[in-house]
Formats: C-alpha cells, structure tokens, sequence
C-alpha cells in the first residue's frame, strides 16, 4: 500500500507542478488570441462574422486562468466546501504519508481513511480537469469541438468534486451506513 500511495503521490505532484504554468500560459495564449481577435474583427474577412463573441470570452477567459486559484476556491465556495485551492504546489501539496494503521474500526472510516491517503492526488487532478473543462468549453465557444457546454460543466462540476472527495467520502460513508 506504501508504494501505492507513494507513486500517487508523485503522479499528484506533477499534476500540481504543471498546473500553473499551464494556467499562466494559457492566460497569456488567450490574451493574445483575444487581442488579435479584435483585429481581425475590423479586417474585411472577419472569421469571426457568426461569433462576435469569441475575443471578448477569450479575454474573460484569460482573467479566469490569470486567477485560477481564486477561482477553484470560489467555486468550491459556492459547493458548500472551505477547501481554499493554491497554485503554488509547495504550499497547496501535501502528501500523506501512512502510518501503517490506516484500517478504521469501520468499514466506512477505512475508506475515508484510504481517501485521506489518495487525498493530495485526487485534489491536484481535479485541478487540472477544471483546467481542461474550462479550455474544452473555449474550443466549443470558437466552434473548433464538438463536446456539448453541458458536457464541460459536468466536467468542471466532477473536477470540484474531486478536490472536495474527503467531504465527499464522508458524506457518501455517513449516507449509506445504518
């Protein structure tokens, strides 16, 4: 179990080492794409007849990635959790690390125990799948996919529900014991 834990552990820290170059340089790609989205609208053969709104949703867009972290934590507000999300993977990653007696007196405090053990790796890939939900939902806005906006919100939402699995687990454990 050790190793498992440990090699999700590693796998989570990636996750939460990549997560905010990706966010900044997305920032600075929709910004630019923004910008030259206004351009082009001024130009004869706009690309953008059908969807003036594309360089204005790739400028909101670029505040949403700029500020990913506050938004993460404002959307996990607004679930009902105080899980308060950071980009900076020194201060937001924390492992942990089993202390051998990880089996609960109860079935349902064993699997809250071994959720707190994958804890750090489910909240990095939440992170980073309401990353790919919100860029998934741009290429939809641009008309470059196919994904319906419905399919990126249930993405977005199981993204904050795995940031939030502890207080998921819990409720899951607390709903289904007699």
């Amino acid at each position: 179990m050790q190793g498992l834990v440990d090699f999700a552990s590693q796998i989570g820290l990636i996750f939460a080492i990549l997560l905010p170059p990706a966010c900044y340089l997305g920032a600075c790609a929709l910004f630019l794409q923004a910008g030259w989205g206004f351009w082009l609208q001024a130009q004869p053969d706009n690309p953008y007849r059908g969807r003036p709104w594309v360089p204005w949703l790739s400028l909101v867009l670029c505040g949403v990635l700029a500020s990913f972290d506050r938004f993460l934590t404002k959307a996990n507000v607004s679930a009902g959790s105080g899980v308060v999300v950071s980009l900076s993977p020194l201060v937001s990653y924390a492992p942990v690390t089993p202390s051998g007696a990880f089996l609960g007196a109860t079935p349902g405090a064993t699997i809250v125990d071994v959720v707190v053990l994958f804890q750090a790796f489910f909240q990095a890939f939440g992170a980073m799948a309401c990353l790919f939900a919100v860029l998934s939902w741009h290429a939809r806005m641009k008309g470059r996919s196919n994904a319906s906006p419905g399919g990126c919100g249930v993405q977005f939402a199981f993204g904050i529900a795995l940031i939030n699995v502890k207080t998921i687990a819990q409720w899951l454990v607390n709903t289904f014991t007699i």
